[in-house]
C-alpha cells in the first residue's frame, strides 16, 4: 500500500481548535496588516491584523492615538493608552517612526508589517444589537517575543514578569447585556476599556 498521509499530533491538536485566536492570553505575532482608521467618534488609529506562531488569525485590534481634531486640519488631542500602546509595539519590533502608504482607498503603515512581537490580548464578551452573544480582542500590553519583557521592563532593566502576572490573574471582560453571565462560567472585570472615548 502506498502511504497518503502520515500522522501529525500538533496538527490534530488544532482540529476544533479553529483559525482565529479565541481565548485571551500573551501571543507572539507577526503583523499581517497596518491600517489606518477613524472611528466613528473621529478618534484616528491603527487597525492590527496579525497571526500567532500558532497560525490562528486576530483581526480588527484597534489602537486609537488621537481625538477628533476640534480644528479642522489639525492634530487631535493624544490619546494616552493608545500612544503609550503604539509606542510600545514599536520599540518591541525596533521601529523608529510610522509612516503611511495608500493602497487603493486606505491608508497602511509598512513600517509595522511583517514584525514579529509579542501581544497580550484582551478578550471582551458583548452583545450584539439582536441580544446574542459576541466577543472581540484588544490590545492590552505589547512585549518583547523573544525575552517577554515589556518595554518598561526593557527600560527599568528588570525580568520579564508583568506578562506572566497577567497570565496568572487574567479573567475575561464581560459587558454583555444580559444578567447572570457570571453564571454561565464568564467573570467580569473591570481593567479599564481600551477604546477611543475609555482612554
Amino acid at each position: 500500500m502506498q502511504p497518503v498521509l502520515t500522522y501529525n499530533q500538533e496538527l490534530a491538536a488544532k482540529a476544533g481548535g479553529g483559525d482565529y485566536v479565541s481565548q485571551g492570553g500573551s501571543y507572539i505575532c507577526t503583523i499581517k496588516e497596518a491600517k489606518y482608521v477613524t472611528a466613528g467618534t473621529g478618534s484616528k488609529g491603527v487597525q492590527f491584523s496579525v497571526e500567532t506562531n500558532e497560525g490562528q488569525k486576530a483581526n480588527y485590534l484597534n489602537l486609537y492615538y488621537a481625538k477628533a481634531p476640534v480644528t479642522q486640519g489639525q492634530a487631535g488631542e493624544p490619546i494616552t493608552g493608545g500612544m503609550s500602546a503604539l509606542n510600545a509595539i514599536m520599540g518591541v519590533a525596533e521601529v523608529r517612526q510610522m509612516t503611511a502608504v495608500q493602497r487603493g482607498q486606505e491608508w497602511f503603515c509598512p513600517d509595522l508589517e511583517g514584525k514579529v512581537v509579542g501581544l497580550f490580548l484582551q478578550k471582551k464578551l458583548t452583545s450584539k444589537q439582536d441580544g446574542s452573544d459576541s466577543y472581540g480582542f484588544e490590545i492590552k500590553v505589547p512585549f518583547c517575543p523573544k525575552t517577554r519583557r515589556t518595554m518598561r521592563e526593557i527600560i527599568d532593566n528588570k525580568p520579564a514578569q508583568t506578562v506572566d502576572r497577567m497570565a496568572s490573574q487574567y479573567k475575561d471582560i464581560d459587558e454583555r447585556k444580559h444578567t447572570g453571565s457570571s453564571a454561565n462560567g464568564f467573570d467580569s472585570g473591570d481593567t479599564g476599556s481600551q477604546y477611543p472615548d475609555g482612554w
